[in-house]
């Protein structure tokens, strides 16, 4: 019958349960008798399953040849564990490695007790490409040698735009056997 009241009550002051307000329980209907009837009462048990949390969007940078690296490390907030990542990893989980994953954008979804419906955020992954200093080099010169470019000695196509050091009196990668001193001078990309 309609008419009854719910014990405890529930926030809405009526029978409809609002499960972000309302707390899981017992809820206990009565319909009063008119004597000398007694009242009548049945229950109602509420469960809350919570929402699944796959955390906040978050963004990762690789260099092309890094290290593997958990995706579920750049989640923001409190994600919960056992998600699933799409596209799929070549890993099969959610290690990300730069040397055969690509870059783009990766789908976290955790699967939630029903009626719960699954919930996702992404990590957007760039992969930077390595820095290339090129590699060694060595020349032999006499002190009266005319300067030389550093640079023209250094194998494997190295970037332009590096630093010497320790620094050459030129300021730049001139190297001066009059002035400057022999050793090794190492080139650096940043």
């Amino acid at each position: 019958e309609t008419g009854g009241t719910w014990t405890p009550p529930l926030t809405s002051g009526t029978g409809l349960f609002n499960p972000a307000v309302d707390t899981a329980g017992v809820y206990t209907y009565t319909i009063a008798g008119t004597p000398p009837c007694l009242d009548s009462t049945a229950s109602v048990t509420v469960t809350i399953n919570p929402s699944p949390n796959p955390g906040t969007a978050g963004a990762l940078a690789f260099c092309d040849n890094g290290t593997p690296q958990d995706l579920f490390t750049a989640l923001g907030g409190t994600p919960d564990a056992g998600g699933t990542w799409t596209p799929p990893l070549t890993s099969g989980s959610g290690l990300f490695d730069p040397l055969t994953d690509l870059a783009g954008i990766y789908t976290y979804t955790v699967n939630g007790t029903p009626p719960c419906t699954p919930e996702s955020t992404t990590v957007t992954v760039t992969i930077n490409p390595a820095p290339n200093a090129g590699s060694d080099g060595s020349t032999i010169l006499c002190t009266t040698s005319p300067s030389i470019d550093l640079f023209t000695l250094l194998g494997n196509n190295p970037e332009t735009g590096g630093t010497w050091t320790p620094p050459l009196t030129s300021g730049t990668g001139l190297f001066n056997p009059a002035v400057d001193a022999a050793g090794v001078y190492t080139y650096t990309i940043a």
